[in-house]
């Protein structure tokens, strides 16, 4: 056997490395590989769906062409990070680049339904992060994933309820939150205070 021929503690070394690469791979879950689920087709069409739905709509742009070409553009810049199927449909995070100097972007984390895996349906966005550098934004948007998906509470990383850390979530707080049938962000007017 391969391990008779090291001493203890260099068993020990091995045992140990071989468990952190096992770990490591296991971290990476395909489960939320968006892949897992979609073509790369259904990614596209879906994706730019998503955009639409979630990007600063054009200004000064009337023509037909001008805004299919303003979108498929807008497309380009976003990422899509994690999807995770339910029996009710899809949650999704995906990123865009955030107006900064280091490259920074902000993620929306999300839920929609696509029956025919093209079009989608019943979408919600659950919440916006502030803006990240990307490898933070993947590990804290990871951990908020995974938070929306398992349907844990949220609040502690909202910015106004953050304790001993700055708060990842921009949106929605306690002022603001996410109206269903316009599809946009609102002000809450009885705030009770």
């Amino acid at each position: 056997m391969l391990l008779t021929r090291f001493k203890p503690i260099q068993k020990a070394i091995f045992v140990f490395t071989i468990a952190l690469a096992s770990f490591s791979c296991s971290s990476e879950d395909s489960r939320y590989k968006p892949e897992e689920y979609f073509t790369s087709g259904q990614m596209e069409a879906i994706m730019l769906q998503l955009v639409l739905k979630t990007c600063k709509k054009p200004e000064g742009i009337t023509t037909m062409p001008e805004i299919e070409a303003y979108y498929q553009e807008e497309a380009k810049t976003y990422q899509w990070h994690f999807a995770h199927e339910t029996d009710k449909g899809f949650y999704f995070l995906i990123s865009r680049p955030a107006p900064s100097l280091y490259g920074k972007r902000s993620a929306i984390g999300g839920f929609f339904n696509t029956p025919d895996h093209m079009q989608i349906r019943g979408f919600k966005e659950i919440f916006h992060t502030f803006k990240m550098k990307p490898d933070e934004l993947l590990k804290n948007g990871g951990i908020l994933f995974e938070k929306m998906v398992n349907g844990q509470d949220l609040r502690p990383y909202y910015h106004s309820r953050a304790k001993d850390k700055e708060g990842w979530i921009e949106f929605p707080d306690d002022l603001n939150y996410y109206d269903s049938t316009s599809q946009s962000w609102k002000i809450r007017l009885d705030t009770g205070r």
